[in-house]
């Protein structure tokens, strides 16, 4: 019996092709949590710091001659510099591919300028000037993100407060939170809501974000960071944009996209490293 195939007919049709899909990425949450500027040009930025004013008692009467000293000094200096991501498409590329080469193609050179944009950012938090996490090869615990806190309201850092921690760091807390144990009893609904929302939350006094961006190094440990608004900056000099140039000799277009900003720590008090283990969970 002879049986007609799919393999009979292949050559003779089309195959079919869905719209490519991006290469996945983290939601970016980095920008939005420092302290921004903006300027045109690229000049360094010094962000100077005054002196204390110090108050004191007095007598009735007496004509007090000891003024302060307002004197200035350097806080922290952000230097701006350039980025960029760049493809280029041929013609027969653009004209051939039914998925939209072009526009996809700028999407994701625009994820890649605001992915680095993240990473320098989360990169900033290594430069605070503590860390209270566990450690290297300790898992992360709820007690050490309390001392961050407790840290940060002494040294006089304005809430609100962000804790943005790596999935495994943050899974090591939420593991924490659901075993239970007397020492827990009095969590109550902060617990219960840790455990209902998993990802993101408003607890314990700060706003908890997760970040996939935030590197693993060669001994699976990562920096988290628990912060106030102010121990970061990021100073924006050009917004991304996305410049197309005519590659004639080629037949082909460049794409080039590019921002200028700077970034880097503010008040490096405002802010407390988290060293911990970040193995995958087994």
């Amino acid at each position: 019996m002879a049986i007609t195939k799919l393999t009979n007919i292949s050559s003779y049709v089309n195959t079919i092709f869905e719209m490519a899909q991006l290469t996945a990425r983290e939601e970016t949450v980095m920008a939005g949590l420092v302290t921004g500027y903006t300027a045109q040009g690229f000049m360094p930025r010094t962000i100077p710091l005054r002196a204390q004013a110090t108050a004191a008692s007095v007598s009735d009467g007496v004509d007090y001659n000891n003024p302060d000293t307002m004197s200035k000094s350097t806080l922290a200096t952000l230097t701006p510099g350039e980025v960029i991501a760049q493809a280029l498409l041929t013609d027969q590329e653009m004209e051939t591919d039914p998925t939209g080469a072009t526009t996809q193609a700028g999407q994701e050179l625009g994820l890649a300028i605001a992915y680095k944009v993240d990473v320098d950012l989360l990169t900033d938090m290594d430069s605070f000037a503590t860390d209270l996490g566990p450690g290297a090869g300790s898992s992360a615990d709820l007690q050490s993100f309390a001392d961050c806190m407790a840290t940060l309201r002494t040294n006089l850092a304005r809430p609100p407060y962000y804790v943005v921690l790596h999935p495994y760091h943050w899974h090591s807390i939420w593991s924490e939170l659901g075993q239970p144990a007397a020492t827990k009893v009095l969590l109550g609904d902060v617990a219960n809501s840790a455990l209902r929302d998993y990802s993101v939350g408003e607890w314990l006094g700060a706003s908890w974000f997760m970040s996939a961006n935030i590197a693993i190094d060669a001994n699976d440990d990562a920096v988290s960071g628990v912060f106030a608004r102010t121990a970061l900056a990021l100073d924006i000099r050009r917004a991304m944009r996305i410049e197309p140039e005519r590659v004639a000799v080629l037949r082909a277009t460049e794409m080039n996209a590019t921002m200028g900003y700077a970034h880097g720590t503010y008040h490096s008090d405002h802010g407390c490293d988290y060293t911990a283990d970040a193995t995958a969970p087994s």
